[in-house]
């Protein structure tokens, strides 16, 4: 294990170019080496989402739904409060309002989509909430929740990469296989006032189209708080294409700090869903978190 790191590791440094930027021992205390080691271990992003389900706060979201002519074919909103005690959860709507054909005539949803973010998102009934975090799969996650974690969490670390195969594979993008594929820079923004690094994944501009396809990460970018290296902001594109699903999707996140801990402020996905057997959907998705009870 610890030889396939430093192996992945040492094959990434020459391809990192840094962007006016000089990062040194001397300077900010690690090397570049030592920097790249951070962002392959980080944990934060998912720690924010984890804050975000274990602290009380209030919800304002809005999903609507098109064709694939671009047309709106309907529209979900909710706002609410979501309570938490420290060992489970459950969520009031306040706003619960739709228009077009989201709901079938039994009330289910006519849509793959909004039954996907309400159960990462809007779970129904009670549920357990924990701070740890524990690489055991948990069996009473659905499909649609253990996805989310793999794409949306732990993007790049060695997390992912203990996946194997086809999905999960094209997911580790330090990989030694997929670094050919890749620009990796270094650079600087001030960020809610905030200084902070950002590292940037981008697939190369002139990558054939064959080998675009084994890229299912096109783009990320991600801040990285310089008094902590919390990650506080990050956006990032998927595209992927088989005989079974089809999807192009880009999802933003920026975090806040609430009594020291980082949380998921806003939320923002757009994208394009294609599954065999079900009709092709376009979504856009805003999700606004407020009001944390953080102590």
């Amino acid at each position: 294990m610890f030889s396939d790191f430093l192996y992945s590791q040492d094959t990434l440094m020459p391809i990192i170019f840094l962007d006016d930027v000089v990062i040194s021992e001397e300077n900010n205390g690690f090397s570049v080496e030592d920097f790249v080691s951070y962002v392959r271990q980080d944990s934060s992003f998912y720690m924010g989402f984890k804050y975000l389900r274990y602290y009380s706060h209030k919800y304002d979201s809005k999903l609507t739904i098109f064709n694939k002519q671009g047309d709106k074919v309907g529209v979900l909103q909710k706002q609410g409060d979501y309570y938490s005690n420290g060992n489970i959860a459950w969520l009031v709507d306040s706003v619960l309002y739709n228009e077009g054909k989201i709901f079938k005539r039994n009330g289910d949803y006519k849509f793959y989509t909004p039954k996907a973010f309400d159960e990462v998102f809007f779970p129904k009934d009670t549920f357990s909430v924990s701070l740890t975090i524990s690489k055991n799969k948990d069996k009473s996650e659905s499909k649609n929740m253990r996805d989310a974690k793999k794409i949306g969490f732990f993007i790049g670390t060695d997390d992912v990469e203990q996946f194997k195969g086809g999905l999960s594979k094209r997911l580790a993008i330090f990989d030694p296989e997929m670094q050919q594929y890749y620009n990796y820079s270094i650079s600087e923004v001030t960020y809610n006032n905030i200084d902070c690094y950002v590292f940037s994944i981008k697939v190369k501009q002139d990558l054939s189209e064959k080998d675009k396809k084994k890229t299912l990460i096109r783009n990320i970018v991600s801040y990285f708080d310089k008094n902590n290296f919390n990650v506080i902001y990050r956006d990032y594109k998927f595209v992927f294409k088989n005989w079974f699903i089809d999807v192009d999707m880009d999802i933003q996140v920026r975090m806040n700090y609430v009594n020291k801990k980082h949380v998921p402020s806003n939320i923002y996905y757009k994208g394009y869903w294609n599954v065999l057997f079900l009709k092709p959907e376009r979504v856009e998705f805003f999700l606004k978190n407020t009001s944390f009870q953080v102590n």
